[in-house]
């Protein structure tokens, strides 16, 4: 936009929230004068969808890339991060959010009815999983940005002097941005900052809480093992995960070592087959590169987002509830429920069954779908349904692991009501279109059933029956908020 132009009230509001300037920061934030003003001062002003959609900005400008959109051609993905590329990114990181001050107000103001703070698996399939389902009740998902804070960070291990030695890093944490991007832009993912990232104190303050907690609990401590295994037996040497990647960091040398100590069963007929085979699979693994010259290593690291007492200090900015796929994270929850905020102690035990439910529909709930919840704003509508459903069918122990079948079951008995309701409004419409012939038949079964062509009347007889069939079509959303996953198993 050109300086000093003008902002019309119904033009998208600078701050990058997506709303309408009227309705957003006009009265607020003077954007025209801001539009003369230093970057460093704007940033403190936009929201924290804007800082996301700036973020991509800048990672496609160090990446040179001209599209956000997933899936990757990884090999050509990752011949994109140069040291000067992963320099840029990091820069881009310290400049969105300079300050503790700037990052609790633009938490603070962004306070909305339901939002979520997942911290968890951050596998791409894991977080996605998260976020789609719990989208149809939560206005805003946060994540923990999971890319490094720079500004917080010793100078031997600081992303910005030593880019080269964060390519893997970044590239793993880029991708799970673009996976994402989608979302991101409709403004029901945002990525966001910790508040250990600008007060170290708050950092050591929170990881001796964790040690105590965890010397005190036994069954903490066990759950975390019992994880600790399962991670250790799906993160297979070809998995496309860490473990596959130390296999792919060995030297060339090395891994004709590995594939003599092989049995004769082994599926490779010769050592060069085997490299050429871990060639191909340096290429395809979604963050393995190679290091530049002069490199001898390579930053790596795993996250969960955060820890819970640092997610618990969010929470108490954002009025955000947590959400997780750990088991060891929702014991946390459990044990400290009552001491936790308002959020947490509504949604928690509900987010814990509603993640763990076994119900197809809920697997991958698609964006459009989430999209039209908001556009038609029955968001709080299927909100309210959700809390029926769960006051109905939770055991008295809220967190008890049966909660979640019981969920999923209730939502099952739901959906099939509304089923046969819609299944009967189907047949009075078609009843009533039964002059139309084939017509009727595919106004009934295309989903064209808001309406019916105006002159389709004049050929049935009896317009009430017809109007009646509309209007029960019309309004069965309302009356049956189930039937939204009648649309997601279709």
């Amino acid at each position: 936009m050109a300086k000093h132009s003008k902002i019309g009230r119904n033009d998208e509001c600078l701050c990058g929230s997506g709303r309408k300037y009227k309705h957003c920061c006009l009265g607020k934030v003077a954007w025209e004068a801001l539009q003369d003003a230093p970057a460093s001062v704007a940033v403190r002003h936009l929201s924290i969808r804007g800082r996301n959609l700036t973020f991509f900005g800048k990672l496609c400008e160090a990446l040179q890339l001209d599209s956000l959109a997933p899936p990757f051609d990884y090999a050509k993905f990752k011949r994109a991060f140069t040291p000067r590329a992963v320099k840029s990114i990091y820069e881009a990181i310290s400049f969105l959010w300079p300050d503790y001050e700037d990052y609790r107000q633009c938490l603070e103001r962004e306070r909305a009815e339901v939002t979520s703070l997942y911290t968890g698996n951050y596998e791409p399939k894991a977080v996605f999983s998260a976020v789609t389902r719990h989208s149809i009740y939560s206005q805003k998902i946060y994540l923990p940005d999971p890319f490094e804070y720079p500004s917080s960070m010793r100078d031997e291990f600081n992303p910005i002097l030593h880019p080269a030695e964060y390519r893997a890093n970044a590239i793993k944490w880029a991708a799970l941005w673009f996976t994402l991007s989608d979302w991101i832009g409709a403004g029901i993912v945002n990525f966001i900052r910790i508040p250990g990232d600008f007060l170290p104190e708050v950092r050591l303050e929170t990881l001796q809480i964790q040690k105590e907690k965890f010397e005190q609990e036994e069954e903490l401590r066990e759950l975390v093992e019992q994880q600790a295994e399962e991670f250790v037996k799906s993160d297979s040497p070809m998995s496309g995960g860490m473990t596959e990647h130390f296999l792919l960091s060995h030297s060339d040398d090395a891994l004709r070592g590995i594939y003599r100590s092989f049995s004769d069963q082994n599926p490779w007929k010769s050592e060069d087959k085997f490299l050429e085979f871990i060639r191909y699979r340096r290429d395809t693994h979604p963050y393995y590169v190679e290091n530049v010259e002069g490199q001898n290593s390579q930053f790596l690291h795993g996250t969960t987002g955060t820890n819970y007492e640092m997610a618990k200090r969010i929470c108490e900015i954002s009025g955000s509830h947590i959400i997780t796929d750990l088991r060891s994270r929702w014991k946390e929850v459990e044990l400290d429920h009552k001491h936790a905020g308002e959020a947490m102690q509504v949604w928690s035990p509900f987010a814990k069954a509603l993640q763990s439910a076994e119900l197809k529909v809920l697997q991958h709930v698609p964006l459009p779908a989430a999209l039209q919840l908001r556009k038609e704003e029955r968001l709080r509508n299927m909100r309210y349904f959700l809390q029926k459903v769960w006051r109905s069918c939770k055991d008295p122990n809220e967190f008890s692991t049966a909660n979640a079948t019981n969920l999923a079951a209730e939502l099952e008995d739901q959906i099939r009501e509304a089923k046969a309701e819609w299944d009967k409004i189907d047949q009075e419409l078609a009843k009533w279109l039964g002059g139309l012939g084939g017509i009727a038949a595919t106004l009934v079964t295309t989903g064209a059933v808001d309406f019916v062509p105006a002159g389709a009347a004049t050929v049935v007889a009896g317009t009430t029956g017809l109007g009646l069939a509309q209007w029960q079509r019309k309004s069965f959303k309302c009356r049956f908020p189930a039937g939204f996953f009648l649309g997601l198993k279709s």
